[in-house]
């Protein structure tokens, strides 16, 4: 027998219970005749009408309580200039600031060098970031290891930095340390739906702290200069870097540092070892 279902009742267990996305159907706790379900999506949309509950788009049925958490931005409280946040590896600091919170993208081809990239962003960001720095590989420990060890044969033991075997759910262990420096290696795509990389960028990025960082590789096609995922990818990151497997581009940098066209600066390398970039210089074309 279901119990008495009333507004107020409704709306309580919505604003006080509710954790996340909810079908109709399970609010108050499951207890609802299904006899008054009829009745129950009259008072969903109540809710919607009193802001108290919004429809999840394209799930019928489903619901989300009212997000009314808000964070203010006491930009009153910073510096004129923003600081060196993180250290960019091949000089890049010169083109471009990254504020706090941001994320750095990395698309390249497969072998174009990302993990040498973001191995170097560990590696130069120790003394800055020091134990709130994090490091997230696809790869086993020996493989990384013998890389590690390649780029930087003094790196104690164990090092200041925390790495960890991660392949999926980045948001979720970011979550825990908001303002930390994330470096991803790196986010999959799910080639049946490559338009939803967008949509886990964005979760990264709110699972940011005001004062974190997340730098994420990616894959992206031959031939094209964005992930997979295509224009989505390129809503959240304050920097867009493209590499091919001599040279990287910028796609976007959001706060530039000088009056050059970024657009058409050119970044040539080679690389030794698999992670020690050498030969570096720019070219604009």
């Amino acid at each position: 027998m279901g119990i008495e279902l009333t507004q107020t009742m409704l709306e309580d267990w919505i604003q006080n219970k509710a954790t996340g996305k909810f079908h109709y159907t399970k609010v108050l706790d499951g207890m609802v005749d299904p006899k008054l379900y009829g009745q129950l999506r009259t008072m969903m949309h109540r809710c919607k009408d009193k802001g108290v509950a919004y429809p999840v788009d394209g799930k019928d049925g489903w619901w989300r309580p009212a997000d009314l958490n808000s964070e203010e931005v006491y930009w009153w409280d910073l510096d004129s200039d923003i600081g060196e946040n993180i250290i960019l590896p091949l000089d890049m600091n010169q083109y471009c600031y990254i504020p706090k919170p941001s994320i750095v993208l990395v698309a390249g081809l497969y072998n174009a060098g990302k993990t040498a990239l973001l191995l170097n962003v560990v590696n130069d960001n120790i003394v800055l970031w020091k134990d709130n720095l994090y490091y997230y590989v696809s790869e086993g420990a020996e493989m990384v290891g013998n890389k590690i060890k390649a780029l930087n044969s003094m790196m104690p033991t164990p090092p200041p930095f925390k790495m960890y075997r991660r392949t999926e759910n980045f948001a979720d262990i970011v979550r825990l340390h908001p303002d930390g420096l994330h470096v991803i290696d790196y986010l999959r795509v799910d080639m049946d739906k490559p338009y939803a990389t967008g949509s886990k960028l964005f979760e990264i990025f709110n699972a940011l702290g005001p004062g974190g960082i997340a730098v994420v590789a990616m894959q992206k096609p031959q031939g094209r200069k964005l992930a997979f995922g295509g224009a989505s990818t390129a809503f959240e990151p304050s920097l867009y870097i493209s590499m091919e497997k001599s040279y990287l581009e910028f796609e976007k940098v959001k706060i530039p540092k000088q009056d050059k066209d970024w657009s058409t600066i050119k970044i040539e390398f080679k690389i030794a070892r698999g992670v020690n970039f050498y030969e570096v210089h720019e070219s604009y074309g």
